[in-house]
């Protein structure tokens, strides 16, 4: 095995990572247990997702309210027929792609100082997008539940990795292939 070669590399770096990555994240939600915090960091990260989401809702004149429940953070819109809200937690919260995100672009060939820049850029953009699928999903789920399960299972995975994938295509071909040249 030629362990120059850019795949092997790759590979090399990508999966023990993404091996401790997903270890880590899966006992993430059990720290707080062992270091016996009350208040957990991922159910902070949540609330503050749903904070941003409640923002956007709130640019329509939308009345809106947030509610946490043990490691659940539920987002309403309140006059509505249907006020049940959206449940964020894990993985809705977006901290698990991040870490997908951030592996792959460490992994792949490139310079750091290029991929120092390019992951926060990632990280927001992708983060935007969840406060949007956020908002978009409380809105459905107080005007049409119905169609919640739909668009959060299939829609919106859609958009979210799409957006990830496109990241990492630009990622390869725009910046860290022509760094080579």
């Amino acid at each position: 095995m030629d362990f120059k070669k850019p795949e092997v590399k790759f590979l090399i770096t990508f999966i023990p990572l993404i091996t401790l990555w997903f270890f880590f994240y899966h006992y993430l939600y059990k720290i707080d247990n062992i270091l016996n915090i009350n208040y957990s960091l991922l159910t902070y990260f949540s609330e503050i997702l749903s904070y941003q989401s409640n923002s956007i809702l709130s640019i329509f004149n939308l009345n809106t309210s947030i509610e946490i429940h043990g490691d659940m953070v539920v987002a309403k819109i309140l006059d509505y027929p249907y006020s049940h809200g959206v449940w964020i937690g894990e993985p809705c919260n977006g901290i698990k792609i991040f870490g997908l995100f951030v592996i792959f672009i460490l992994s792949f060939q490139g310079e750091i100082k290029n991929k120092l820049f390019f992951i926060p850029i990632g990280l927001t953009l992708l983060h935007i997008l969840n406060v949007l699928r956020i908002a978009v999903l409380t809105y459905i789920s107080a005007v049409n539940p119905f169609i919640l399960d739909f668009n959060h299972n299939i829609t919106f995975q859609l958009i979210i990795y799409g957006a990830m994938l496109s990241l990492w295509y630009i990622w390869i071909t725009q910046i860290s292939l022509k760094e080579d040249k």
